[in-house]
Order: structure tokens, then C-alpha cells, then sequence
């Protein structure tokens, strides 16, 4: 992220002096006016798909029907309203990017029960949707569109012709510049959390439907504001021109472009714009051109032109880092305030129903503040089943949980997590294609206070915010030992430092309440030595921590309380002695005594 997040920074000042030169070039040159023009107002839908695409995972092939809206909205209020020109087009255009914005919130709430090929199929559905209404609609011409749109002007300037190419790219520099700042800010940080895992996302506190929501209306505002654009410089609206072919032709720029960053979308526009304009004389071929470009790119350059230019931004070397991050002292570990005065864990009567197979069945339970409880139990015993009903992933089929008094039962993850309540996984889930550094300060996301659009404007809340995240998580890495790999890939990293990520990932938003997934599977000696050190010293700040362990000699060594379960079955609660002398647990989970 951090070598994307450069690539761009550094790419975008070299692609504006190139359209500066362009321009001049093109001045004496009506046809490469014009297609630099028009490459510019696909851009700014680009970089929308762009972001949809490559930094939250969703597709969509009905951008088209966004970019219909902001033209015809432009179209029918300029030519219906007596208004002055240099009052009417913009009035007309966020007026445009509203109900864009609005029909994006829309589309975003229906994709969320879409993935993949799905997901395709309904932006598809809406794409074509709104061709038809375009085309059925009176009041916007019907088939014929509409004709005459009168062009912007701003006093003595009228916004045609070649001032279009520099009002067109102004547009779209600038809305690179947004995006750009909107991915650098906490947003940002969420839709790579949500790119990678949704599922981790969730349950770090990123309410991951809202901001998927987020990045389709979004989307729909750019491709709102390239439509506006196009009908002011091409003076009429059909709906052939909006059509499905247009999301294709977006499509196609974001992949040749790249996805994932705002250069990419501009790369890609400017291609395909070119060719569109220059291949009128092979307009039986281009189709032909543009597939061999698409197989070209997905062998040679998955990650598109855009891709190419970010390997060369690899993250600072590890030496780098390391001395950077050994600047910032350890300090005393923070534990969040519980919201209320309960009891930190209530488990009561939770059953757990898997079809006929009951993972978890009639369990209670209640956790004491400030303490260390291992949850122990033979592999299939409902364990991890029980802390994802806590957790909130998947719903309970009978009983009830409470966090802090406080029934969270039926909760969204992130909900919980909202309360300082943080989680590991039995299977480390780690951002693979953030740093350590990175997949850290996701974790410090419930604890930022920013928005989206603080982000999107580069406000000072937003710096702040990203500075205090950072400083959070180096010391968070700083006190595990972490500092050596900070820049390391989380998906390069060894299975036994995976394990320690997750868990300073875990604690970086200072939670009062930890629920540890079996932290010590695949680490050596020393390393679970450290990690003994590294629990004890959460539960003496006063961390209360549930912990799912196989190693018996930690839990033994570490746990003030046992709880053992089998078959789903709560078989066995008390001290670690009492528990490891129970013949029942014998029996059932450390073997017969011989």
C-alpha cells in the first residue's frame, strides 16, 4: 500500500507536466485536442472504477449508467433553465453528481448481496436499466437524445474546443488528487483491509458494508461528473452513447491503466482515448486491437502500466526501517475503558446449530475483569465456534452474549470491536499485501476519529489521525520486538511471525477485552517464550484475555482459570490445578492415566 501510495505521489506531478505539454503541442492540432479532451473526462470515471476495483475488490459494469446520469442531468436542466451559463452548467452538475451519488448509495446497498461473476451481473442489469430509461423517457429525447447543450462559460470564456482540453484535465487532476487523498487517510486504510479480508476487516472495527457502500457512491459521483463534462463539450446526449459499451471502454482503461491507484485510471484513459479518436479509420479492427492489449497486459503486466511504474517503489529497506521504528520508545501498555460497568464476558445458555450438528451447545460462562482465561478442548470441541459467537460472525442459534453488560447478541463484528474487544484467528488472517507496519495500524482503525470526508479534503483531522495510528503501532511493534520486519510483506512473513503480527495487530487499538485464537501454534521455544511474556504483560495492565491454547504447558503456566470443552459441552471450569487433576479432562482431552 505505503509502495503504491508513492508510486502515485510521484507519478501524478510527471503525467500533469505531460498533459501541459501535450496541450501546448495540441493547440495547433484540433483532432489531438479533442482527444486529449475526451481523454480527460474518462478519466474521471476511471479513477472511480479504479478505486472500486483495485482497492475494494468490487466490480462493477454499470458505471456507464452513472455517467448517463451526470450527462443527462446537464443536458436537460441547461437547456430547460433560463439561467446564465456560468450558473447554469455547474448548478446542473452537482445536481448530477447528486442523484449519481444517491443511485451509487442505491447500487451499493444492493451489491452487497452480490460476489463475483454476481456482482458483475447486477452492475451489468443496471447499466442497461438505465439505457432503457434514458431511451423511453420523453422528457430526455427519447432515442434522439438531446441536442444543443449549450457549452459552460465562465464570463468571457467559453469552455469549447481546445480551453475544454485544460478545463477537462483540471477536472480530472483534481479528482485524482482527492482520491489520492481519500486513499492515504483512514478510508483508505479500510478499503485495503477490506481488499485483502473482508472478514479480518470486520472484525478490527471496519464496518466493511458501509464503506463498500461508500466506494460505489463515490464511483458514481466521478463517472456523475465525466458525464456532465462530456455532454458541455460534445453539445448532445443520445443513449447509445451511454450504453454498456461505455462501462467496457471504462473497464478496459482501469485494466491496461492498472487498478488501485489514480495513475493508473489516467494512463489507461489517455490509451484508450487515443485510440478511440485516431482508430475511426479502423473502426472494424479496434475491437480486435483492444482484446490483444487485454491479453498482452494480463500475461506480461497483470498489474497494468500503472503496475509497472510501482515496482519500482518497493517499501524502504528493512535497515531502514528498523532504525526508524528503534527511535520510538516502548511505552506502557494502554488498555481501552470498558463502555459500561458489567462484567468484561457473559456466555449465557449459547448453542451453536450447524444443520443437525450442534458445535456448541447449552455453554455459559462469565469472565472476571482484569484476569486470563484459556479455553481448552480436543480439535472439533466448538472453540473457535463459541469465540466467533462472541466475536459476532455468524449468528447464534439459542442463548445469549454480553460485553460489559451490554447484550451484543446478533451484533456485526465491527460492532463489538467497537466496544474494545479484540480478536486473533486460529488461522493468522493478516493483510498479505500491506506491510507489518501496515497491517498494524489497520489495527488501530476504531481508535482514529476522522471521516470520510476529512480524508477526501486532507484536513489536518485526517493527518492527525493517520500521524497518531503510526505512532501507536510502532510502538505497539516496538514493544513485541517487531521492529526488524516493519516493511516486510505480511504474506512474505514466517508462519511463527505471522502469529506475533496478528496478535500486535490485535492489541494496537488498546482493547480491554482480547480474545486469543491459539497464538502458540508454530513458534519455537523462544518465541513462545516471548509470547508467555507478552500475554502476562497485557493481563497486568489489566487486560482481560480469553485464550484458546493446545499447548497444555502454557495454559497450565499462565491461566488463572480453565474452562474445558467437549463434544461442544462446557465438561469442566475452575483453577488450572483443579482442572488438570479432573478425571473427566484426563479422560477426555490430556489422555487416560495410566
Amino acid at each position: 500500500m505505503i509502495a503504491r501510495l508513492r508510486a502515485d505521489t510521484r507519478t501524478l506531478p510527471i503525467l500533469a507536466l505531460i498533459v501541459v505539454i501535450f496541450g501546448i503541442f495540441a493547440s495547433h492540432n484540433a483532432t489531438f485536442a479533442q482527444a486529449g479532451t475526451y481523454a480527460a473526462i474518462f478519466a474521471i470515471a476511471a479513477i472511480g472504477l479504479s478505486l472500486l476495483m483495485g482497492n475494494v475488490n468490487q466490480i462493477s459494469l454499470g458505471q456507464s449508467g452513472f455517467f448517463g446520469i451526470g450527462a443527462y442531468a446537464v443536458a436537460s436542466l441547461t437547456t430547460t433553465w433560463n439561467l446564465p451559463p456560468w450558473i447554469s452548467w455547474p448548478l446542473a452538475t452537482l445536481i448530477g453528481m447528486l442523484v449519481a451519488t444517491i443511485v451509487g448509495l442505491g447500487l451499493g446497498f444492493i451489491a452487497l448481496r452480490f460476489r463475483g461473476h454476481y456482482l458483475a451481473m447486477a452492475t451489468l442489469a443496471f447499466g442497461l436499466i438505465c439505457v432503457g430509461v434514458f431511451h423511453e423517457t420523453k422528457f430526455l429525447g427519447g432515442a434522439i437524445g438531446i441536442e444543443d447543450v449549450p457549452y459552460p462559460s465562465f464570463g468571457a470564456l467559453t469552455v469549447s474546443g481546445y480551453p475544454a482540453y485544460w478545463f477537462a484535465w483540471i477536472l480530472a487532476l483534481g479528482a485524482a488528487l482527492l482520491t489520492l487523498n481519500l486513499l492515504r487517510g483512514r478510508s483508505g486504510r479500510a478499503f485495503e483491509a477490506i481488499r485483502n479480508d473482508e472478514l479480518a476487516a470486520e472484525v478490527l472495527g471496519v464496518p466493511t458494508r458501509r464503506y463498500k457502500i461508500f466506494a460505489f457512491a463515490y464511483a458514481g459521483a466521478l463517472a456523475g461528473l465525466g458525464g456532465s463534462m462530456y455532454a458541455a463539450f460534445l453539445g448532445i446526449v443520445v443513449p447509445d452513447a451511454v450504453s454498456v459499451q461505455l462501462s467496457i471502454s471504462l473497464l478496459l482503461m482501469v485494466v491496461l491503466g492498472g487498478s488501485g491507484g489514480v495513475s493508473g485510471a489516467l494512463i489507461g484513459a489517455a490509451l484508450i482515448g487515443f485510440l478511440d479518436i485516431s482508430g475511426h479509420q479502423f473502426e472494424n479492427t479496434r475491437e480486435v486491437v483492444y482484446g490483444l492489449l487485454v491479453i498482452v497486459v494480463v500475461i506480461a503486466a497483470p498489474g497494468g502500466a500503472f503496475g509497472l511504474i510501482r515496482s519500482r517503489f518497493k517499501s524502504k529497506p528493512l535497515a531502514a526501517r528498523a532504525e526508524a521504528a528503534s527511535t520510538v520508545a516502548a511505552t506502557p501498555i494502554a488498555i481501552g475503558t470498558p463502555p459500561a460497568d458489567g462484567a468484561p464476558l457473559a456466555v449465557s445458555h449459547v448453542t451453536k446449530r450447524f444443520g443437525g450438528l450442534i458445535a456448541v451447545n447449552d455453554v455459559s460462562f462469565t469472565l472476571t475483569r482484569g484476569t486470563l482465561t484459556s479455553l481448552i478442548g480436543p480439535n472439533g470441541a466448538g472453540k473457535t465456534t463459541l469465540f466467533n459467537a462472541i466475536s459476532g460472525i455468524g449468528r447464534l442459534t439459542e442463548g445469549r452474549v454480553e460485553i460489559a453488560g451490554i447484550d451484543v447478541t446478533g451484533w456485526q463484528p465491527h460492532r463489538v470491536a467497537a466496544l474494545g474487544v479484540g480478536r486473533t484467528f486460529q488461522n493468522a488472517r493478516l493483510f498479505g499485501e500491506m506491510t507489518v507496519l501496515e497491517n498494524v495500524v489497520a489495527g488501530a482503525f476504531r481508535t482514529e476519529r476522522t471521516s470520510f470526508g476529512a480524508d477526501l479534503l486532507a484536513l489536518p483531522s485526517s493527518r492527525r489521525s493517520e500521524r497518531e495510528a503510526t505512532d501507536r503501532a510502532r510502538e505497539t511493534l516496538a514493544r513485541l520486538g517487531l521492529e526488524p520486519i516493519a516493511s516486510t510483506l505480511a504474506k512474505d512473513l514466517a508462519f511463527g511471525d505471522r502469529r506475533r503480527v496478528e496478535l500486535a495487530r490485535a492489541t494496537a487499538s488498546n482493547p480491554w477485552l482480547l480474545l486469543v485464537d491459539e497464538p502458540a501454534a508454530g513458534l519455537n521455544a523462544s518465541e513462545r517464550s516471548a509470547l508467555t511474556a507478552d500475554l502476562l504483560k497485557l493481563r497486568d495492565a489489566g487486560m482481560t484475555l480469553l485464550l484458546i491454547e493446545h499447548d497444555m504447558r502454557l495454559v497450565m503456566s499462565i491461566s488463572e482459570r480453565v474452562m474445558v470443552l467437549k463434544f461442544g459441552m462446557m465438561i469442566a471450569d475452575g483453577k488450572a490445578d483443579a482442572v488438570r487433576n479432573d478425571p473427566g479432562v484426563v479422560a477426555a482431552y490430556l489422555g487416560t492415566a495410566s
